[in-house]
């Protein structure tokens, strides 16, 4: 029977062999509106760049091997990838906002972290005995990413981390130091104890 922490977002499931832990995205509206907006900005964009493409292609094959028309192709794809590229991450994180979860499921063998919005998933998992020194994020600010809101906004670092192979990994997205701590006691309860620790 699923248990809902108080004042906490997460739900979590007892199983006899397993735990899951899920996290809801934080549903906020503004969110939504700005990369709504936004994914309209890069569209637009986007086709007029598509449309310059176009317009340069005609070009280069009307004046036969026009080089300034072929130099104009060329230095348009990377504007075009990139403008692609922003709008897969609009309509990712404007859905992630909408129907976003994060589902963690903990055995004493592995460690799953499960991504899903609507019906869409993507998994990862961890062999437990690879996990090490799981905690919460006390990852240092960069200058790039100014603050901690502004990190769970663009989709940064999550509050949980722990070492893995020799690299960090982290979930738990837009939580609240609190939230994390009490998910990270609920994970250490079903994980070996040399690797939770």
């Amino acid at each position: 029977m699923p248990i809902k922490a108080p004042s906490f977002r997460h739900v979590v499931e007892n199983f006899e062999n397993k735990v899951r832990v899920t996290i809801p995205s934080r549903k906020n509206f503004l969110y939504f509106v700005w990369f709504t907006i936004w994914l309209i900005v890069w569209g637009y964009a986007t086709s007029r760049l598509s449309h310059l493409w176009e317009l340069a292609i005609r070009g280069a094959r009307a004046g036969q091997g026009n080089v300034a028309a072929t130099m104009l192709i060329v230095c348009l794809v990377p504007f075009l990838v990139v403008s692609l590229g922003m709008i897969a991450f609009a309509i990712h994180t404007a859905l992630w906002h909408l129907s976003g979860k994060e589902i963690i499921e903990v055995t004493p063998q592995s460690l799953t972290v499960t991504k899903q919005v609507f019906r869409w998933k993507w998994s990862k998992v961890h062999s437990s005995d690879k996990i090490h020194k799981l905690r919460t994020n006390t990852q240092r600010l960069s200058m790039f990413f100014p603050s901690k809101k502004v990190k769970s906004f663009l989709g940064g670092p999550g509050m949980i981390a722990f070492d893995y192979g020799g690299r960090l990994s982290h979930f738990g997205f837009n939580i609240s130091e609190e939230e994390a701590e009490h998910i990270i006691l609920v994970i250490k309860d079903r994980l070996p104890q040399q690797n939770a620790g």
